[in-house]
């Protein structure tokens, strides 16, 4: 397994990351889920807490984390980046809680295919601006991480059945 070493989960929301980290075999020293809503931090610290590692959840804003510089050797995102108002923000601060060659990874739906592009069009429509804002191609991840001072690794796009597919970007500080 990786070794992810002291771990931002960012965005945790009910912190699903967690028992699936010890699944993966990844070894993780300290785990902590980041999110807005009370209620989802909340269920974060409950799977954290019966997690295989040290866990701690805290309320913070994807743009405005309540950490210290370089507290993390990996930033981790999933399914958040299209929830973020301010994506550049966000992961500027992703890069400044990160030690110097730390990784962030990032998953998220891909607008790519066609089918996906309507979806977004539905998504945003319903949500009205207020929580769904945008999700990316995959070169518009990659771009964006770029523009926010990362070394991005990998950008790859993964059908995981109709009509969903995934980014997954590794990046660099």
């Amino acid at each position: 397994g990786r070794d992810a070493g002291a771990l931002l989960d960012l965005g945790c929301g009910t912190g699903a990351l967690v028992p699936r980290l010890a699944g993966w075999g990844v070894r993780v020293r300290r785990y902590v889920g980041a999110d807005l809503s009370p209620g989802m931090l909340r269920a974060a610290e409950e799977k954290a807490a019966s997690g295989p590692f040290r866990a701690a959840a805290a309320a913070g804003a994807a743009d405005a984390l309540p950490f210290r510089d370089a507290a993390f050797d990996t930033v981790a995102t999933a399914s958040s980046l299209h929830f973020w108002p301010r994506p550049e923000a966000a992961l500027g601060e992703a890069r400044r809680v990160l030690r110097p060659g730390g990784r962030l990874l990032v998953v998220d739906w891909a607008r790519d295919p066609l089918e996906m592009r309507v979806l977004e069009l539905w998504l945003r429509a319903r949500s009205l601006g207020r929580s769904h804002h945008r999700v990316l191609t995959a070169a518009e991840a990659g771009a964006l991480l770029e523009r926010s001072g990362f070394r991005v690794a990998s950008v790859e796009r993964h059908r995981i059945g109709w009509p969903w597919t995934l980014l997954r970007a590794e990046a660099e500080k």
